[in-house]
Parts: C-alpha cells; structure tokens; sequence
C-alpha cells in the first residue's frame, strides 16, 4: 500500500487534473448557428440586404465608382460567368447565389480591402469570401479569356494590329508594345528573398503586349519580382514562339520606297533586350537628332502600354497594396483583371475610360498632356536593367530610324524633340 507522502501526491494529481478538466469545459464554445446573426439577414433580408442592391436601383448615386461598371455592364458580364460559379442549394440551407459572388468580387477587385472589411457590406463571411473571390477571379478569365485577351496567332490577326498602329501611332509593322508591371503581394512562408524585388517589396511579375487601343493582347502572370522584365520576356511563352518562328508573324514588309524589306517589330524599353523583332529607344546619353526622333517615335507607340497599366491600377484597386493571398490566387486575381480590362475598355469605354483618362498629344505645340490615371501613384513600380545590344537589332533600328527621318516622317516629330523642323 502506499504511504502517507504517495497518497498525499495521487491526491494532490487528482485535484489538478479535475481543476483542469473544468476549466476546459468552461473555455469550450459551443456552436449553435450556421453564423452569426447579422450574417443570417442577408439570407432573411435577400440580396437589398446589401449596399450593392440600392446602388443598383439608383445608380446615378455611385454604382459605376462602386463596381467600377454601370449596370448595363455588370449584368452583361454576369450572363457571361453565371454558369462557372452558380451552386446549387441543398436541404441544410440555401447557396450564395452568382449575383452576390460576382459582387463581392468586383468590390474586392476595385476597394482592393480586406476580407474581413468585405464582409460587413456583403453579408459574407470572411471564410466564405476566401473561397468565392479566387473562384470568381478564374470564372471571370475562363468566360472572357477567348473572346478579350486572345493572342494573335496567324499573319492576318497580326496584322490586324499593326494596322492599328500605323493608323493612331504612326510607327508602320508593330505588333505591340510590351512591358512588365511587378504586382505587390505578401511574402508566402518560408520564400525568403524569392519575390524580393529592387523596389524592396514583393512582388509577381505581369509582362504583357497591348495593341493600339491599350488592350491587351498577351498577359505573362507569376514569375517571381527577382526576375527583371527581359529575363521574363526570355521564359515567357511568346517569345519562345518567335525564337522558333511558330508564333504566326507576317513576312518582312517594303515600307514606301524603301529597297530593304522591314520586320515586324515589338516596341519596348530599355529593360528588353534589342533583337530583330524587338525595338527599344537608342541610350539617353548623347543622342544626336535623327536618334531622338527614332525615341520619340518609338515612345509614342510603347505610350499604349504604360496607359493600359495605368487605367488597370487606377481602375482595380486591388494593386495598390500588397495582396495578401497565395501567388497562384493572385495569378487568376489578375488575369481577371486584365480580361475585365479589355471587356470594358472594348464595350463600355465610355465609363471606363471617359475623356481625359488616357494620355494624349497637342500636336499644336509639341506637348504630352498626361492622362488623369498619372494623378495617383501606381505601386509598385517596374525594374529597368539595360541590355546590351544585338548585331540584328542594332541594323533594324537603324532602318527604322531612316525611315522615320525621311519618308516616314511626321510634320511635328521635331517639336517633341526640342527642335524646329
């Protein structure tokens, strides 16, 4: 038997033990609803539970600064990805029904806010919204994606595009303008310097090609924010197409007079490497005129794509800070984007991109009259490495340089140079 110090012990443990034990069942929470009560009312109330639905009844009170869309939009687009994202209701309760996912995703999409600030205006749960914003985002890039961000992949469509491009920009066998928008995220676990970029955030990397009109007609999303936007260009599946001359480009073009035909060319900046399908401007340092029209020729054209990253910060939110979600979330985050880009800017441009939105040339006076997207800061920025150029590339420039100094020249090039013609 024990003693009196070894029962005085087991008493002692069983006085602990039954402490503990009733402490736990008093910590223990128990469940007795779905969710709580002011989430239950949207179900109870129906969908004029939320600000959505009196903004829709009324929308000269806000509903375009809200959903950044006007009704006729939003209701054209939910026709377009109801069927990706509606559920069915079962015998415990009833679904969130597509008109209420596609707007919380839409507002997360242009407030670019928290889920947990989300789901006081939305009546959905935090944990709910995680799932349906990231479903949605896909949704909305599988509907749009054949019809709004179609790559061109035979000579005529190609070609289309250029025609573009010497009609509003006056830069004859372009194809596009390319550029890489580095998107902000929260650092995933355990990546360490992976997506750190110079900017000293983290980041994603968009690289994408924009016709004339800012659309755009190639979107590259993921890459880790270390890469600089020619290393992107370089994996990047386009380029990989032109490498092996499968990407369906036109044959080389007489341009006037000219006895050299003329590539078809990308416009880019100096972070891109200069190659024969590839044109950057010449180096700042010590240009001499006829270098500085080749520049300011190519600049306008490339203009297209810095506008189409403006409007789409400007108009999504969502990039102006750190998305706080796994990068292949994000990845479908911005291609929705991109896609909701091109839809709006196609079909309603006049509340997605209203006078004054984009920037524009006085030709009177040789000015760049900034877009009203210029007025806000976009975050973040885009890395700028210089390559070193190519045999091939150097020899088209200097063609399009000619060009651009003789019979391609336009009458007020040399008022955007500084000079007088």
């Amino acid at each position: 038997m024990p003693n009196t110090v070894e029962r005085k012990k087991i008493a002692l443990c069983g006085i602990i033990l039954g402490l503990y034990i009733k402490k736990k069942k008093q910590a223990r929470v128990h469940r007795r609803v779905w969710c709580k009560d002011w989430l239950r009312k949207r179900g109870e109330l129906g969908s004029h539970a939320t600000i959505y639905r009196e903004l829709h009844d009324k929308p000269e009170d806000g509903f375009i600064q809200y959903m950044r869309m006007d009704v006729n939009s939003f209701h054209t687009l939910l026709g377009k990805v109801e069927p990706y994202i509606t559920k069915q209701d079962t015998h415990l309760r009833q679904s969130i029904c597509a008109e209420a996912r596609l707007e919380a995703t839409l507002r997360f999409l242009a407030s670019g806010c928290s889920y947990t600030a989300l789901q006081y205006s939305t009546r959905i749960s935090k944990q709910s919204l995680s799932l349906i914003i990231p479903e949605t985002c896909k949704a909305i890039y599988t509907a749009l994606r054949d019809d709004y961000l179609k790559t061109p992949t035979t000579p005529e469509e190609w070609m289309t595009v250029a025609h573009g491009f010497q009609r509003r920009w006056n830069f004859p066998n372009c194809l596009g303008a390319i550029d890489g928008k580095h998107v902000s995220i929260r650092a995933p676990r355990d990546s360490g310097s992976y997506f750190y970029n110079y900017k000293g955030n983290h980041s994603i990397v968009l690289l994408a090609i924009c016709d004339a009109n800012c659309e755009f007609i190639y979107a590259d999303i993921g890459t880790n924010g270390r890469v600089s936007d020619g290393g992107v260009w370089d994996k990047c599946s386009v380029s990989s197409l032109i490498q092996n001359n499968t990407v369906g480009l036109p044959e080389d073009a007489i341009l006037g007079s000219s006895s050299l035909p003329f590539p078809y060319v990308f416009v880019a900046d100096d972070a891109f490497p200069l190659q024969r399908h590839i044109m950057k401007p010449f180096s700042h340092r010590s240009q001499d005129t006829r270098e500085r029209i080749f520049s300011y020729r190519l600049s306008r054209a490339r203009r297209t794509v810095e506008n189409a990253f403006g409007i789409l910060a400007n108009r999504f939110r969502v990039f102006h800070s750190p998305i706080d979600l796994p990068p292949s979330k994000i990845e479908y985050i911005v291609l929705a984007c991109t896609s909701l880009h091109n839809f709006l800017i196609r079909d309603h441009v006049r509340h997605y991109t209203p006078e004054g939105s984009l920037d524009v040339e006085d030709l009177s006076v040789g000015q760049i009259i900034p877009g009203t997207w210029r007025q806000t800061p976009e975050l973040p920025g885009t890395q700028r490495v210089i390559y070193n150029d190519m045999a091939d590339g150097k020899s088209v420039r200097e063609q399009f340089m000619d060009y651009f100094n003789g019979e391609g020249a336009v009458s007020w090039q040399h008022l955007y140079i500084g000079e007088e013609g």
